[in-house]
This record gives C-alpha cells, structure tokens and sequence, in this order.
C-alpha cells in the first residue's frame, strides 16, 4: 500500500420522496494513510499533506482538530471499546483547493494486522459547522462492506434530522465506491446518493492534472449545495430551519444489518 492515492470519480444523489430531485457531478479524493504522512507528503510538489499548496490534505480539518489524526482515531476506537487493533487507518477525503475545502462527507478505513477492514469511520459535516462521526462495525459479502446507524445530525433543510442511513461500500483498491440510502423515522426511502471512484497514483503529473481537470471543484461543492436547494425551493419543497448547536462533534455508534445481501443492492457499491 502507498502513503497516500488519488480517485476520481462521480457523485449522486436521487431524491425519492416528492419533490423528486437527481444531481450528478465529478470529484477527486485522496486517500493518506495517517501513519505514513512525511511519506505522503513527498509524493508531490503539488499536494501538501499537512501542510499548504495548490492542493492539500491539512489534518486540522479532521477529527478534533487538537490531535495527532491517527492518535484521535485510535482514541476514539478505546473509547467506544473497539477490540480490533487499528494497524492501518486510511482516511478518504476531499482536498483543500487552492485553500479552501468543504467536506459533506470524509470516511475513515480502520484495518487489523492482517490487513482486514473491521471497522468504518463516517465523519459527517454541514454548512452550519457542525460535525458527527459514525462509527460503524462492517460486514462483508461478496466485497461490498454493509452497516447502518441511526441519523444524528441534520444535513439537508429538506430531509428531517432523524431517521436512520443504510452504507453500502467497497473499501478502496483500484475502484472504491459507496452507497447510502436515507430513510425517515417511517422507513420510507427519502435518498439515494451513490460515489464511485477509480484510482490514480499520486505525482506531480496526476496532481497537476487534477487541479486542471477540477480547479473550482471545492468551490464547487458549496456553490452546488445552494445552487439545487435553490431549485428545490423552486419545486415546493418543504424547508425546515435550523439553528446551529456549537457543541464539540458526537459519536453515533453504528451496527451491521441482519439481513442477507441481495443482487439488486450489491449493485450499489458497484
């Protein structure tokens, strides 16, 4: 495994409930192994991992923003009595630009000594600055990892603050992808959203391309957020408002489904 990988892909999102809303747009993560950070960061000029550059990884826009990413990671396992030694910690994320990064979603890959993943870390932003990390123990079939965990935070004006978020991922290699299904507290399925990605090694070639292929894409992220709550607005639907709490970040504990995989959703993390 290398310190640190790019992958390039597409989001979207299919909203079911009425108004019905589709979006689908382009992206490009990193992947740094939190243990391996000075040799992440010499992978490129281009990419700064912990520190300033045209495109960067800064450690301060995770976790607890006071600590070692790794020895927060590792803490938050002890707290919640994770058993599974984290060998190897994997953060999924996407780059400052050019300065500036919002993340709506960022995914900590927790393996053992063997090189098994047994846990995953869902750390969860909005545009209110609040943060909630889902941990969540996986389950796997066939190469797609399951887990689901009750809804803590409210994301969208649109969708109500609880319910609960079915995950559907294969953990990153040449292709990465995840799936999550949004239901309400009636079970209903309000949201689809689905990323696949395709991976890229990190050089000063590849990082070049991506700030040419994406240069706004940060940017982008926020601008897109507004500009199809804009049009959702415009289609009738409803808005609840929110006022921000301050209080530090939570943990909501996930857990593995009971029920067996089938064909149609192995498709989603495909």
């Amino acid at each position: 495994m290398t310190a640190a990988a790019f992958y390039t892909g597409h989001v979207s999102h299919r909203r079911n409930s009425s108004p019905g809303h589709t979006l689908r747009y382009r992206l490009a993560y990193v992947l740094v192994d939190l243990d391996q950070l000075p040799e992440a960061n010499r992978l490129s000029r281009y990419l700064g991992i912990g520190r300033s550059g045209l495109m960067s990884v800064v450690m301060k826009d995770h976790g607890d923003s006071r600590s070692n990413l790794a020895a927060f990671v590792r803490n938050l396992l002890r707290k919640h009595e994770v058993k599974e030694p984290a060998a190897r910690i994997e953060l999924l994320t996407l780059p400052r630009m050019f300065g500036y990064v919002f993340n709506p979603i960022s995914v900590y890959f927790i393996y053992d000594r063997r090189g098994e993943l047994h846990h995953v870390i869902y750390e969860v932003n909005n545009t209110f600055g609040e943060r909630q990390f889902y941990l969540c123990p996986t389950l796997e079939e066939r190469g797609v990892h399951r887990h689901s965990s009750d809804k803590a935070m409210y994301v969208s004006p649109f969708m109500n603050e609880t319910g609960s978020y079915d995950f559907f991922m294969r953990p990153p290699a040449e292709k990465a992808a995840l799936a999550i299904h949004y239901k309400d507290e009636n079970g209903e399925e309000v949201l689809r959203a689905h990323l696949a990605l395709r991976r890229k090694p990190v050089t000063d070639a590849s990082a070049l391309g991506i700030l040419t292929q994406f240069p706004l894409m940060t940017l982008g992220v926020i601008a897109g957020i507004h500009w199809h709550a804009v049009k959702l607005l415009i289609k009738g639907a409803h808005y609840r408002f929110h006022k921000p709490r301050p209080a530090a970040a939570a943990v909501s504990l996930g857990r593995m489904p009971s029920r067996p995989l089938t064909g149609a959703l192995e498709k989603e993390a495909a």
